[in-house]
């Protein structure tokens, strides 16, 4: 008997079921989603590293050159005897009763309204912020021409020639700065309203510090006293700081300029060289301000006595930069088109007390947060150089 063949069984396929796919779906899902974290971080860094490359550089460059400029601050100081009059059997006699560090020279530092600076408030320069130091030192700056010859200045090979600088902060437009031709065109561009980091810079043929005779005055008060650089045509505040024409006028100087761009703190601290810092390091200017010549304005203070003709040693400099695309999206958002409409960054209520200093720079971090801007901290000592030959340690 033939044994019936069975036929050939078919070869079944069997495919993934449900719960494969769904767990090979969520493996790629979250191999997706650690792609997408590295390359967003990546992005990130990129973005971050761009901004301090490039959209910060001014605010760098614009520290070293201050750190150069600030550090060879000069006093020119000397000691002399401090006299009294006192009568001997009737006779009156003027008597020598010890050494006392003198100066022609002024320096001085601290919050810019106890500085005198004014809020100009038109349309080109509006308000000023935190802090502001002004000084003298032998940049040999000058602006006269030879009257011999045109092509060079009557000064320039004197290097050495005295000079009145200073640092500060205002809110202003860019209108100043174009050349004449783009203001008087009636499609000329919009004004960009920024906070700048300006610098102050007096001729020698304009230095006023001398005229002002300010070591005979025993008894004076601060406006009188920083006259040099907040009064006149050739100060902080002069108009031709803020006028768009006049510029043919004979001995017309413009002498502020910008610096820095987005700038929009600066704060000072004077205080002593790390060898020598025993206890609170902003004993030397408690409310931020360091004056030279606050023994003639506030005798009593013990900062008064310790600054009298002397340079700070160490100068601690803090700047608050915000970047320039998010700024110029909160300048859109909020219709911010001239000086008049300032945001004001930084409430004039902060940085006057040293010992707050944490606190505030908090709060305005917190305050730039809120108004979605990009922000960095800067900050560097300045030593100043001189500082040493008028130190407390080297008094005979």
């Amino acid at each position: 008997m033939k044994t019936p063949t069975l036929p050939p069984r078919r070869r079944v396929l069997k495919g993934f079921s449900l719960i494969e796919l769904m767990v090979a779906t969520g493996v790629l899902a979250m191999m997706l989603v650690i792609v997408f974290q590295m390359l967003k971080g990546t992005q990130r860094a990129w973005r971050t590293t761009r901004q301090d490359v490039g959209e910060f550089r001014e605010a760098r460059q614009s520290f070293e050159e201050m750190t150069r400029r600030v550090g060879q601050a000069s006093l020119n100081s000397y000691y002399s005897y401090r006299y009294d009059n006192v009568t001997v059997r009737g006779v009156q006699l003027r008597m020598g009763r010890e050494f006392i560090p003198q100066s022609e020279l002024h320096f001085v530092s601290g919050p810019v309204e106890a500085l005198g600076l004014q809020t100009k408030g038109n349309r080109q320069v509006g308000k000023r912020y935190t802090h502001a130091l002004f000084f003298q030192a032998p940049f040999g700056f000058c602006v006269q021409e030879d009257p011999r010859n045109d092509s060079r200045l009557h000064y320039e090979k004197m290097n050495g020639l005295l000079n009145s600088w200073g640092y500060f902060i205002e809110f202003n437009t860019d209108e100043l700065d174009r050349p004449q031709l783009f203001t008087a065109l009636n499609n000329a561009p919009r004004p960009r309203p920024r906070y700048r980091l300006m610098e102050f810079r007096q001729p020698t043929e304009y230095l006023t510090i001398y005229k002002l005779n300010l070591r005979e005055k025993k008894e004076a008060d601060q406006a009188e006293l920083y006259a040099w650089f907040n009064k006149g045509l050739y100060s902080v505040n002069s108009e031709w700081n803020t006028t768009l024409d006049g510029r043919e006028q004979k001995g017309f100087f413009r002498t502020t300029r910008v610096v820095a761009e987005n700038i929009c703190g600066m704060i000072l601290r004077p205080r002593e060289a790390d060898e020598k810092l025993k206890g609170d390091a902003d004993e030397l200017a408690p409310d931020y301000v360091y004056d030279s010549r606050r023994f003639q304005w506030d005798g009593s203070g013990r900062a008064a006595t310790r600054s009298r003709h002397q340079l700070p040693p160490v100068i601690d400099v803090t700047f608050i930069a915000v970047d320039e695309g998010s700024f110029n999206t909160l300048c859109q958002r909020e219709g911010i088109k001239t000086a008049d409409d300032d945001p004001e960054l930084v409430g004039k209520d902060y940085f006057k007390t040293a010992k707050d200093f944490r606190k505030d720079l908090e709060k305005v971090e917190l305050s730039l947060k809120e108004k979605k801007l990009e922000y960095r901290i800067f900050n560097t000592s300045i030593r100043i150089r001189e500082s040493k030959w008028t130190d407390k340690a080297e008094e005979p």
